[in-house]
Order: C-alpha cells, then structure tokens, then sequence
C-alpha cells in the first residue's frame, strides 16, 4: 500500500512531460525521498541506523539547506540538524591520528563510520563529510547551531583541508574534484580563500596538461576524450576501458569553479579553457540521457555498473555544469539541467518499483550484491542532490531539451546516442571490463529510460546476427566483445578520427543523421553491421558470409526484450495481428513486430524481406549483464542451410505501446 501511494504522487509530481523542475519541486522530490530515510531515525541514539558518515552528511546537507530557503516540510528537521552536526565532528568519524588500516590513511581527515575507527579512509569520505558540514555552517543560524557547534564545525574543515592529504602537489590519479569541494568549504567555513583560488588553479591547469599520454602512460583523457581512471597506466588498461562514473565524479569539480573565480582564482590559460570545454561536451553527450540515467560503461565492470550510490556522486557533475556557464558550452548548461531533472523521476520510479525501499542496484543488476548501507548512501546522494541544485540556484535557472547527441571514441570504438526518444550505445571493445558489447547496439531504452530491449546482453539476449551450426552451438555473432571494430561513416565529426591521435577534441554534439558501420570476424564468417541514427528511429542493415567456414547453418537476425512476461506481437500486411511464439511466421506476411517488455516496447519495421525468411521466438537465460531477459525475437534468414551469404534490415525504436502502430507506419516511409 505504501508503494502505491508513492507511485501515485510521483505520477502527480512529476509529469513525463516536465521539462524542468523549480524550487517547490526540488523540495518536493527531497520531501518524498525523506520517508524512506526518516525510517532508520534512531532519536536515542541521534543518528540514522544503517548510514554512513557520508550519508549523514547527506542528510544534513538537506537538512541545512532547507533551513537556510526557509522551506517548510519532511525535508526540514533543524533539531536533527544539530544532532547530526554533533555526531559528525566527534571522533570518530573524525580522526586525529591515520588508522593504520585503511589504504587512503591520513590525519586529520574522517572515516566512514560513526561508531567506530574501523571504517573507510577515502577521499570521497572526508568531502561528503565535509560538505554536509560547510552547508551546515552556512545555515547555522537558521538551523540554531550554538557557537560551539559552528567553531567545531569550522575546525574540523579546516584543519583537514590543511593536512599533507590534501595540499598541493597532492593528487589522487586525476580527481580533481575532491580537493576543489574541500577548499571551497575551507574558503567558506574561514574566509581564507588562497587553497580555493591558488592551489584549485594548480590542480585544474595540471589535470589539462596531463591529459595527453606520452608513451606507455594514458593521461587523463583518450582520443575522444574518453577518461582514464589510471592514467599513470597504460591506455589499453582494462580500466582505462573508460568510466562514466568516475569521469563525471571528476567532471562535478565544476560545482566550486564560480565560487573560486569570485574568490579571486585567476583565469584558466586559453589552452585549458579549450579543453574543458571539448571535455565538458564530451561528458553530456557520452555519459548522460536524455532520459536523466548515465549512458552507462567503466571499465570497473560490475564494482560500478547501475550502482545508485555512484549515480548520485555522478548527478553531481550535471550540477556543476548548469551552475558554471562560463566553462562549459554555450547551451550545454541548460541541457544539464534537463539530465538532472528528469534523473530525480528515473530514481524515484525505481524506489517506488522495489517497494518504497532505495534500491543499491538499478535495473535488476546483481552480479555484485549491494549491502542496505550503500543503497541508504544512494538514497542520502539523491536527496541531497536536489538540495544542491537549490543552492546552487539552479531552481531558477532556464532548462532546454537536448538535441539528439551522439559521443565517438575512436580508441575503443564506443559510440554512445541520445534523443529525446531513444538511448544507446555501441561498445565494440570491453577489453574483458565486462561481458557484453560487439558492433551491434549493446542495449535500448526509451526516453524516459525505461528499458526497451534489453541493458547489455549476449546473445542470444541481444541484438544481432548469431549463427549456429546443426547442433545449435554458436559459431559467430556480431554482438561479442573484442572481436570487431567500428567507425563512423557519416557524423558532424569524427568520421575520419584515429586511434593513434590525439587531437583534444571531443567527436561528440548534436546530430541528425549520424551514419556508422561495424566489421566483426570469426569461426571462418564474416559480418558486417551498418546503422544510421535519426531523431525518431534506428535503421540497421547486417549482411553475412562466409570466409573459410564450411558446413550448415542456421542464421538469425536478434531483438532482445526484457522482463519475464515480455512478448512480441506481429502486425501483418493483411491488417490481421498474430502472437509470435516459436513456431516460424514467414517474414514475408509481416507488417512490423511490437516488442513488449517490462515497462518498455519498441517496433520492428523490416526494410528487407529476404525469401524464405521467418520470424520466431529464441528463449534465453539471465546472464550477468542481462538478469532480466525476456525471450529474444528471431529473424530467421537461413535454417540450416549452406548459404554463403544472407542478408536483412530493419528499423526500430521505442514506442508507446497504444501509438506503435502510427509509429510504425511512419517509420515504413
């Protein structure tokens, strides 16, 4: 009954349809997201139960800036404000000494938890800590700190924001971020602003200059201007894959870049001023969703992959973008603030989705299991986003829809895509980060980012050609990883991209007629893939043959669903309909399929109908990457034939189920 309550104000609070949220409906996002927090108040206690010291932070964070707009209602709690500020700057998790334990030791800083010295040492630990208190501290006379309270919190920031950990040349890879929020709180908290406009510049002009690789060292940034997590590595690292989360982590050093420059932080040189920007386009086309859900794949594979606690460490680089209009392009900034609001409705629907209970892992995921603190941590991040956004003014600041945006890496082959009606990407290397990809789409979600046709399947729970032999084993596809590349073939930039250059420019930006071709070989066959990219629809070719293998086989052409009680229907010439099952309908007979999955559909409209050709259904099994597949839709072109050839093409894309059909006939033109 609770679950269905939520869904009901969801639905009433946020319309598919909104195109941007103001103050009243940030705060009304954080007031329903607070039930489910408010549920692990311990009042003896005076702390949450199950929460980290980031995640009470977090919550304090809300707290404060709720206080400090005067807003009235869940979100707000100035009593357990100044309790979770008393939790907060005791030790621990404040630490005077490094706890010998702990990878990122160091003195002063904090540690994970609030019970005990035995918690994490991180960097995200001490500035989540330390973010939650600085906003504490600028509200502490609306949330009625004491002076002991406020000098306590002054001390801790600043003390910390002066140990070795944290000062110049100190660096941790490439993330730059940290360091930006904890000298904006120090400059905050003290009025000493020479960490934030001396040692942040520093810090920003470095990640520039070291984001070219020289030799067998990556850099910061790849061709495209992909991001590598190790960039001390070499560029073929398997974590150097790239990382949407991580970049985006890094990116949100955006969030502190006004408050720097208003303190007095010169200009970024020209050179760096160039870069970020192409970098900053870089992560909205490559990373984000129309949708508001990060296009998402890290060469961290599962340890990241659909984790809600690094979406909201992510959203934060959405933050920082709408709030810093002089770094980013012109546009850019308004695009983000769409991603970021339309990410609150994502989250929410999947709160209310697992019962009113803040899921760790999005989408079905499970591969690595979530412990309840870190789907809490997800649940506080979230929160306390919408919080940010108001303080950073964003309320009142314009949002515009995307145009469709496309990304390129031409290192790794990655084409990342969004409209306001489709997402998805191409991911032909993984370099074994994770178990899906190849030169077909790796996944497809509507453009309220419910999947479509699957997140990141292997066949036969993907798109793409699969040929068996008589014995149905797998003897090729076009949708492995590592066995293909790709390259565009019509873009506004990068078609003529390679590998080897590094050019600092991003190949990413709006489109409206992207064009890409794909090249996979292997068990003596040969495929190729040819996909054009429109606003509306996905229109894909895949021609076969043979190159050495012999024998007979059978060939089919792969649509993916997802869900259990996913089914596909099929529209035939005749004007009849018929349910696809897996006895063979003959292609010929067929006007379009509808696909129907979970929360998601999309339709098939053939622009090739080979003779002979059928349509059926493959049952597959939960893969890693897959856990929630539905039985896969089967083109037939070949059944256990020796056809040295076989081709198809057909167009797609997400639909409302009750217009498929209007959808479809406007794609057949």
């Amino acid at each position: 009954m609770r679950a269905l309550v939520l869904a009901v104000l969801v639905l009433a609070a946020v319309p598919a349809s909104a195109s941007a949220l103001d103050d009243a409906g940030y705060w009304a996002f954080a007031d329903r997201m607070q039930a489910p927090i408010d549920r692990h108040w311990n009042d003896d206690a005076g702390l949450f139960n199950g929460f980290s010291a980031g995640a009470h932070a977090d919550v304090l964070l809300t707290y404060a800036v709720a206080a400090a707009q005067g807003h009235e209602g869940p979100a707000r709690n100035d009593r357990r404000a100044r309790r979770l500020v008393d939790v907060l700057v005791a030790s621990p998790p404040f630490v005077e000494h490094p706890p010998g334990h702990a990878k990122q030791s160091h003195a002063p800083g904090f540690v994970s938890s609030v019970r005990g010295f035995r918690g994490l040492q991180h960097l995200v630990v001490d500035s989540e800590v330390i973010d939650g208190l600085r906003y504490a501290w600028i509200a502490r006379r609306e949330l009625g700190l004491s002076g002991r309270q406020a000098a306590a919190i002054r001390d801790r920031i600043h003390r910390t924001a002066l140990g070795a950990f944290w000062r110049w040349p100190v660096i941790r890879l490439n993330q730059i971020n940290w360091y930006a929020l904890v000298y904006a709180a120090n400059a905050t908290v003290t009025g000493s602003p020479r960490l934030l406009r001396h040692d942040l510049r520093l810090q920003i002009e470095r990640f520039v200059a070291r984001a070219r690789g020289t030799g067998a060292v990556a850099g910061n940034l790849g061709p495209g201007l992909h991001f590598n997590y190790l960039p001390h590595f070499r560029a073929g690292a398997q974590k150097n894959t790239d990382s949407a989360e991580y970049a985006n982590i890094t990116a949100s050093f955006t969030r502190e870049y006004v408050q720097a420059r208003r303190a007095g932080m010169a200009a970024l040189s020209p050179a760096a001023r160039r870069l970020l920007r192409e970098w900053l386009m870089r992560v909205l086309a490559g990373y984000w969703t129309h949708g508001g859900y990060l296009n998402w794949d890290t060469g961290f594979g599962f340890e990241r992959w659909h984790q809600a606690k690094k979406l909201g460490l992510s959203q934060q680089a959405l933050i920082g973008i709408a709030s810093a209009p002089s770094l980013a392009p012109r546009r850019v900034p308004a695009w983000a603030m769409w991603m970021l609001d339309r990410g609150f409705g994502v989250y929410e629907r999947q709160v209310v989705r697992n019962g009113g209970e803040p899921p760790g892992l999005l989408f079905g995921v499970n591969a690595v299991p979530q412990q309840s603190e870190s789907a809490r941590l997800g649940l506080a991040r979230m929160t306390s986003n919408a919080a940010r956004a108001i303080a950073a003014g964003l309320g009142s600041a314009p949002a515009r829809r995307p145009p469709p945006l496309y990304s390129f890496d031409p290192d790794t082959g990655r084409l990342a895509v969004t409209t306001p009606t489709y997402n998805t990407a191409i991911v032909p290397s993984a370099r074994r980060a994770y178990p899906y990809g190849g030169i077909d789409l790796a996944r497809l979600y509507d453009g309220r980012q419910e999947v479509a046709a699957g997140i990141g399947g292997r066949p036969p729970a993907s798109f793409g050609l699969l040929v068996r032999d008589v014995a149905a084993r797998r003897r090729f596809a076009t949708q492995l990883p590592d066995r293909g590349r790709l390259w565009l073939t019509r873009a506004p930039l990068g078609v003529r991209a390679r590998a080897s250059a590094w050019t600092g420019r991003a190949y990413a930006g709006p489109f409206r007629d992207l064009r890409a071709a794909g090249l996979a070989r292997g068990g003596g066959w040969t495929g190729r893939t040819s996909h054009r990219f429109t606003p509306d629809f996905v229109q894909t070719s895949w021609s076969l043959w043979r190159s050495g293998a012999g024998g007979r086989a059978t060939v089919d052409v792969l649509f993916p669903s997802w869900g259990a009680d996913a089914r596909v229907t099929a529209v035939l010439r005749d004007g009849g309909t018929r349910r696809v099952d897996s006895v063979r309908l003959g292609l010929g007979r067929v006007a379009h399929l509808l696909i129907e999955s979970e929360h998601g559909a999309y339709v098939v409209v053939p622009t090739q109908r080979p003779r002979g050709a059928t349509v059926h259904l493959l049952r597959t099994e939960h893969q890693s990457s897959a856990p929630l597949a539905g039985p896969a839709l089967a083109v037939q072109l070949v059944r256990r034939g020796r056809a040295r050839t076989a081709r198809f093409g057909a167009r797609y894309a997400p639909v409302e189920r009750e217009r498929a059909a209007e959808t479809a006939a406007r794609m057949a033109r």
